[in-house]
């Protein structure tokens, strides 16, 4: 498992897209996370295993970029970002 600093990923509230009821559009709930490995402290090598891999939530650049809005409060959705971070 890596370590990755907190002070490294950058976490947003934003509002969630779809259908929600009378909070829709009201209540940023949503968590958009970021996380630019390029310029982090992880070693070369991972950078460079990173970069190599086909995933859609990796631009170019080196960013990881997550957005979590299955759950209905910031919390749930800041942890399910952090646990989807760590797969």
């Amino acid at each position: 498992m890596i370590d990755i600093k907190e002070s490294e990923i950058e976490m947003t509230a934003i509002r969630t897209q779809g259908a929600g009821g009378q909070n829709v559009n009201k209540v940023s709930s949503a968590i958009h996370l970021c996380f630019d490995f390029a310029a982090s402290s992880l070693p070369p090598a991972i950078k460079q295993r990173l970069l190599a891999l086909s995933d859609k939530r990796i631009t170019l650049q080196g960013v990881i970029v997550i957005k979590a809005q299955a759950h209905r409060t910031q919390d749930m959705n800041r942890l399910d970002a952090y646990a989807r971070l760590s797969l």
